[in-house]
């Protein structure tokens, strides 16, 4: 078996000491027992355990009020109260106030100003769009697109931009997404379907956590999920679900195919200049990234996109197609009071029409309605099986 991945600082040992040097504790106490010894990973020589990171003893965190906190963190021991852990183990504290759309509250075990709420923005199937308001639309485009970026900076907002690359099928099979790009905190991650992610051209094995602490990178089951300091959060199961959450202190920054999150969904087809597009198909064009070596196809419009006849619709929202995703007594059952199926299932006929009954376009709308249970925390129970999907 292949030795275990350390983290950086630190190596792997077969039958390491029981008690290793922490900040906390730095000498190792006499009493410590020779045995049982521990498989895992240790740190260097000249370097002791700061939380789980191996650091020098100079990087040493603070402790404060009985809780140790790493060096050049933030914390709040009160909602009043904002501290800072410096050098040589020095806490500086100053009072605070929780700026607009944040609330002073514990949220994963730390207390501080956290948002009022988050904004979610969809791409699922052979593309379907639900804006951060909610509007929704289809991008039968093959381009890479402006999904969403930072268009009203302010301060203590964190800069991001979100594009989404398109592939169209071969013999009109439905559009899928290809490629996901995130640049935030400096740092570049792509996301490819079938590919190994990349941050900053880099390909790495998951989970990853960046040395700043600003991205952390895992796999949950199908769906790569991208975590950041600024609140932004991306679930990707690269292929047919893309999930875009951000913090309240957004709303009205933004711009793209997700819109403005600015409570209206009226407004979401805005053009880069700001005036509104009159059609889809302006709105969405108006949002493409220029490529110099990939051509690339704007796809139908509302007008000649294929249509689903009657026939075909109640063929496919059948038990034994689409219908699993709204069926009462489905696999999906526990999810429909979470996340509605109605949507999906409106998609899921739609690309199966799409797609002239392909199996593999029912697999896609299904495994998309399964990633959005999962990222809403809803039990979904086995739906595949040898025999479909």
């Amino acid at each position: 078996f292949p030795a275990l991945s350390c983290p950086p600082h630190s190596h792997y040992e077969l039958c390491g000491s029981p008690c290793q040097p922490t900040c906390h504790t730095p000498s190792v106490p006499s009493s410590c027992p020779a045995s049982p010894c521990s498989e895992g990973c240790f740190c260097d020589t000249g370097y002791i355990l700061s939380g789980s990171d191996c650091v020098p003893e100079s990087e040493c965190g603070c402790e404060y009020l009985g809780r140790y906190y790493q060096k050049d963190t933030e914390f709040y021991p009160s909602c009043r109260e904002r501290c800072r852990c410096g050098a040589n183990g020095t806490v500086t504290c100053q009072e605070a106030f929780c700026g607009a759309h944040e609330e002073c509250r514990v949220e994963d075990g730390v207390l501080g100003c956290h948002p009022t709420g988050y904004g979610r923005l969809v791409v699922s199937g052979d593309p379907h769009y639900v804006t951060f308001d909610g509007r929704t639309f289809n991008v039968p485009g093959s381009c890479t697109y402006i999904l969403a970026r930072v268009c009203e900076p302010a301060r203590r907002l964190v800069n991001f931009t979100v594009l989404v690359e398109h592939e169209a099928g071969s013999h009109g099979d439905p559009v899928l997404m290809k490629r996901v790009v995130v640049s935030i905190h400096g740092y570049t991650v792509t996301m490819e379907r079938g590919q190994r992610w990349e941050v900053d051209l880099e390909r790495y094995i998951l989970p990853l956590v960046t040395e700043d602490k600003n991205l952390r990178i895992g796999q949950e089951g199908n769906n790569i999920i991208l975590h950041t300091a600024a609140g932004v959060r991306i679930l990707y199961n690269t292929a047919t679900f893309l999930l875009v959450t951000v913090p309240d202190v957004y709303r009205g920054q933004l711009c793209g195919l997700g819109g403005d999150y600015d409570g209206d969904p009226s407004d979401d087809f805005r053009l880069p200049s700001g005036a509104l597009a009159g059609t889809t198909q302006e709105f969405v064009t108006s949002w493409k990234v220029p490529e110099k070596n990939r051509a690339c196809s704007d796809g139908c419009d509302d007008s000649t996109c294929g249509r689903c006849d009657v026939a075909n619709k109640e063929m496919y929202g059948r038990n034994g197609s689409c219908g699993i995703i709204r069926d009462v007594e489905g696999p999906f059952r526990e999810c429909h009071p979470r996340v509605s199926p109605v949507e999906y299932f409106t998609h899921c006929v739609h690309d199966i029409c799409a797609a002239r009954g392909d199996h593999a376009a029912l697999c896609h709308a299904l495994q998309a309605y399964a990633a959005a249970c999962q990222a809403a925390g809803a039990m979904v129970r086995a739906w595949r099986t040898k025999d479909f999907c």
